[in-house]
Order: C-alpha cells, then sequence, then structure tokens
C-alpha cells in the first residue's frame, strides 16, 4: 500500500514541529475510535434536549475521535503540544472535501467557546446547534468509515 500523498507537507511540517508523531500503525486502535465515535454520536442524540452543551462536546469528540482513526490508520497521533488542533491541520490537509471532516474546526472553535466562556459575552449552545453537531459528528462517523476502508489510504 502506497503513502498517502494528498497533504504529505503539511503531515511533515506537524511531524517536525512535534505536534504529530509518527507511531505503529494500529488498525485496532483506528476500530475502536471510530466504535467510541460512534456511542458518542448516540450519547449527543439521546441527551441533546436536557443538555445541548453535553450533546455538542460529545459531537465535538465524536467528530475529532473520527479523525483520530484515521491518523491511528497512517501511523500518527497528535502530541499534547499539537492536541486538538494538530487533528484539525492534518484533517484540512490531507482530506479537504470530506463530509463532516471539513467542519471539524468549526466544531472545535464552539466547543472551546462553550467551554472557556468570554464572561462578558456568554453565548449558551442551543438546541438547534447541538443537533447539527451531532449531524456533522455522524457525517465524521461514516466518512471515516469509508475512508478507512480504501486500499490506498496508507502509513505516512
Amino acid at each position: 500500500m502506497a503513502r498517502w500523498r494528498k497533504g504529505e507537507q503539511q503531515v511533515a511540517s506537524l511531524i517536525e514541529q512535534r505536534h504529530l508523531q509518527q507511531v505503529v500503525a494500529d488498525s485496532q486502535t483506528a476500530a475502536a475510535l471510530l466504535a467510541s465515535a460512534g456511542r458518542h454520536v448516540e450519547s449527543a442524540r439521546r441527551t441533546v434536549d436536557a443538555d445541548p452543551e453535553a450533546a455538542y462536546a460529545l459531537a465535538y469528540d465524536a467528530a475529532r475521535k473520527s479523525a483520530t482513526a484515521l491518523l491511528a490508520h497512517q501511523g500518527l497521533r497528535p502530541t499534547t503540544s499539537g492536541g486538538h488542533i494538530a487533528v484539525v491541520d492534518s484533517i484540512r490537509a490531507q482530506f479537504p472535501a470530506v463530509p463532516g471532516l471539513t467542519s471539524l474546526d468549526r466544531l472545535r472553535r464552539r466547543r472551546n467557546q462553550a467551554e472557556y466562556p468570554n464572561p462578558t459575552s456568554y453565548d449558551p449552545i442551543t438546541v438547534d446547534e447541538a443537533n447539527d453537531a451531532i449531524q456533522t459528528a455522524g457525517d465524521c462517523v461514516s466518512s471515516a468509515s469509508r475512508l478507512l476502508q480504501l486500499d490506498e489510504l496508507g502509513i505516512f
């Protein structure tokens, strides 16, 4: 299986900056992350009306875990210094038009606003926003599942 070339320079830069690290590619970890992401989407659906902020956070975590599953399949993982933004940057570079994954940064930024609110302009997450995030996270899980089945998605 050949190396996935799309976004190669950005991923190499993230590795050089120590925001991503190369690890042994692990299909079991990728599958476990994807399964966890699916459970998060279902949990978010169950809680959205009672707690839209929690549902949004679960949806974001599902989307991020879907993306991280792709990285694990490629033998990559974010470092503590790279964190969530390294996942966003590497996915944006490699999969710029994949449904759901293109919205990962939007979900991350809105989730951060809720987690670390500005005390002078608190903006709570609505049920509609949470439902949109849940739909997007479901798209991420579906897209990541399809990408993991591609023979050309090789180790970085």
